[in-house]
C-alpha cells in the first residue's frame, strides 16, 4: 500500500504543479526568495479573494432582500440548499451513471488488478475530489456569508469592523464543511455500492434519482415557506436537517451543528469504508479511464482533441441514421446545428446560458456604474465564447468543411445565426426580467443588444479566423477565442453604450443605435474576409 500511495502522491503533486505554475511557482525550489514569493502568493491571493467576495456581497445582499425581506438569514439558508440539492441531485445522477472514483490507465494496469486492500486504494483517491468539489461551496458561502453582514451592519465599513464582517463569511464557511463532505461521501458511497465485484447495480438510477428530488423539493418547501403543510413531525424533521446550516447564519447554536453534522459525516464516510471491501476496482477503471485522459487534455490545453473525443464518447456506435428535412444549398447547414446540438448536448452547456441571463436580469440591480461595466464585460466574454462554438466544430473537420459549395458568406452567416439568435432572445428576456424586478426601463440598452451581440461574435469569429491555419485544422487543431478577440469585442460593445450613456435623447439612441449595427456589420465582414484567406496562410 506504501507503493500505492506513493503513486497517488505523485499524481497530486502533478496536479498542484499545473496550477502553481500558472503564478509561475516552483514548489521544487527551496530558496529563501522563492519561499518569500510564496508569501507573497498567499497575502495577495487572500487579500484578492476577499475583495472579490466582498463586491459580490453587495449584489448578494439585493439579492437576499428581494428572496426575503423580512428574513434574509432564512433567503440565505434556501440557497444554500438550492445550490447543495442541485449539485447533489447532478452528482447522484452521474455516480449512478460512472464511477466516481476515478483511474487512469496507468491505474487499472498497475494498480487494480493488484491484491491490494479496495477500501485503502478507495479512500485514499477520495480526498482529492473532494476538496476540488468542496472549495466552490465555501466560496459560495462566505460570500452568502458576507452578504447578510452587508445587510446586518449598516454604515460605513471602517477596519475596526472587518473583524464582525468577517466573522459573518467564517461561520457561514464553518457550518458548510462537514455538510458538503457529508453530502460527498454519500455520493460516493452510491457509485462504490453500484459497482461491486459480482453484481453492477444499474437499477439504482430511479430510486436514487425520485428519492434526492422528493427530499430536496421537501426542503426548499419548507425553507422558502412558512412550514410543511402536512404534520408536526415533518416540520421538525426539517427543522434537524436544516440545523447545520442554520447555525452558520446565526440561527442556532454552531458547535452543537458542527458536533451533529461532523458526526454524519464520519458515520457516512465509515459505510463508505465498509462496502468498498467488495469495490470492483477494475470496473471503475474501464469507466473512467476516458475520462482521465479528457481532464488531463483539458488541463493541458488540448482543448480540440478533448472535445472531440467528448463528441465520440457521447455519439457512440449504435446511433441510427438521422432523417432530417435538409434543403439544397446553404439552408443544410440549419439542420446540421439541430442535429449536432441534440447529440452533444449536456447539462454543462447550459451554464453559459445561465450566465448570460443572470447578467442581464440582475443588471439593474447593481449598484453603480462601474459594478455594471464589469457584469457587461463578463457577458460580453460568454457572448463570445458561445458564438465560436459551432464554427471551431466544424473547423475541425476542416478537409470537408472547405469542399462545401457554399459561398463563404453565406456559411458563416448560418454559422453564426443559431447562436445569435440565441443571444439574444436570452439577452432580451434577462433584461425585461430585470426591468421587471427593479421597474425602470431599459429600453435604450435593449435597442443595442443586438448591434452588440453581432459585433461580439463577430469579433469572437474574426481572432479564431484570424489564427488558424490549414495544415493546423486537418489535424483538428483550432485556435480558441484569444485575448485579442475578447478586447476587440469589449470595445466593439463599449462604444454604442458610452454614445448612448452620454448622449441623451432620442439622438444619443439613434447614434449608438446605428453605431452598433455598422460595428456589427464590419466585424462580421472582417470575420468572412479572415475565413476566406485560410487557405492561403
Amino acid at each position: 500500500m506504501d507503493a500505492v500511495h506513493w503513486v497517488r502522491t505523485r499524481q497530486e503533486e502533478r496536479e498542484l504543479t499545473y496550477w502553481l505554475s500558472i503564478v509561475s511557482y516552483d514548489h521544487r525550489d527551496h530558496s529563501f526568495n522563492n519561499r518569500i514569493y510564496l508569501l507573497y502568493l498567499i497575502v495577495f491571493f487572500s487579500v484578492w479573494i476577499f475583495i472579490t467576495l466582498t463586491f459580490l456581497a453587495s449584489g448578494g445582499a439585493v439579492f437576499l432582500r428581494l428572496l426575503n425581506p423580512e428574513d434574509p438569514a432564512r433567503a440565505a439558508i434556501f440557497l444554500e440548499v438550492l445550490l447543495l440539492g442541485v449539485w447533489s441531485v447532478f452528482a447522484l445522477w452521474q455516480s449512478v451513471k460512472r464511477s466516481p472514483v476515478v483511474f487512469s490507465e496507468q491505474d487499472a494496469t498497475l494498480i487494480c488488478q493488484m491484491p491490494l486492500s479496495h477500501r485503502q486504494v478507495t479512500m485514499r483517491w477520495f480526498f482529492m475530489p473532494w476538496l476540488k468539489s468542496a472549495i466552490p461551496f465555501w466560496l459560495v458561502a462566505i460570500t452568502i456569508g458576507f452578504s447578510l453582514a452587508e445587510i446586518a451592519m449598516p454604515g460605513t465599513m471602517g477596519a475596526s469592523r472587518l473583524p464582525e464582517y468577517a466573522g459573518y463569511g467564517i461561520r457561514a464557511w464553518i457550518a458548510i464543511l462537514p455538510v458538503q463532505l457529508a453530502l460527498f461521501s454519500l455520493q460516493w458511497i452510491v457509485g462504490v455500492y453500484r459497482l461491486q465485484k459480482d453484481l453492477e447495480r444499474r437499477w439504482l438510477v430511479w430510486p436514487v434519482l425520485t428519492t434526492a428530488i422528493v427530499f430536496l423539493a421537501f426542503l426548499l418547501f419548507f425553507t422558502f415557506g412558512a412550514s410543511v403543510p402536512f404534520s408536526l413531525p415533518w416540520n421538525s424533521i426539517a427543522e434537524a436537517i436544516l440545523f447545520p446550516l442554520q447555525s452558520g447564519f446565526g440561527h442556532g447554536d454552531l458547535f452543537v451543528s458542527l458536533l451533529s453534522s461532523g458526526l454524519f459525516a464520519v458515520v457516512l464516510l465509515g459505510i463508505l469504508f465498509w462496502i468498498s471491501d467488495t469495490f470492483s476496482l477494475s470496473r471503475a477503471a474501464q469507466e473512467t479511464q476516458e475520462m482521465e485522459v479528457l481532464n488531463s487534455a483539458l488541463r493541458f490545453g488540448f482543448t480540440s482533441y478533448a472535445e472531440n473525443l467528448q463528441t465520440q464518447q457521447r455519439l457512440g456506435m449504435s446511433r441510427a441514421p438521422s432523417r432530417l428535412p435538409v434543403s439544397a444549398g446553404a439552408g443544410m447547414l440549419i439542420w446540421k446545428d439541430i442535429l449536432q446540438s441534440q447529440r452533444s448536448f449536456r447539462l454543462s452547456a447550459l451554464s453559459t446560458w445561465f450566465i448570460i441571463f443572470g447578467i442581464m436580469s440582475g443588471l439593474s440591480l447593481l449598484p453603480d456604474l462601474s459594478s455594471r461595466a464589469v457584469a457587461i464585460a463578463v457577458w460580453v466574454i460568454m457572448i463570445g465564447k458561445v458564438s465560436v462554438i459551432r464554427i471551431r466544430s466544424d473547423l475541425s473537420c476542416w478537409s470537408l468543411v472547405r469542399q462545401l459549395p457554399i459561398a463563404h458568406k453565406k456559411f458563416l452567416l448560418f454559422e453564426l445565426g443559431s447562436a445569435y439568435l440565441l443571444s439574444v432572445i436570452i439577452s432580451l428576456t434577462g433584461l425585461a426580467v430585470s426591468s421587471i424586478i427593479s421597474r425602470t426601463p431599459i429600453d435604450g440598452l435593449a435597442a443595442l443588444v443586438p448591434g452588440i451581440i453581432a459585433g461580439v461574435a463577430g469579433m469572437a469569429i474574426f481572432d479564431v479566423t484570424r489564427r488558424s491555419r490549414s495544415s493546423l485544422l486537418l489535424n483538428g487543431v483550432v485556435p480558441q477565442v484569444g485575448a485579442g478577440g475578447i478586447l476587440l469585442g469589449l470595445i466593439f460593445a463599449a462604444v454604442p453604450i458610452f454614445i448612448d450613456t452620454f448622449l441623451s435623447g432620442m439622438i444619443g439612441l439613434f447614434l449608438a443605435f446605428s453605431s452598433s449595427l455598422l460595428l456589427g456589420i464590419i466585424a462580421f465582414n472582417l470575420a468572412v474576409h479572415f475565413y476566406h484567406n485560410i487557405d492561403l496562410s
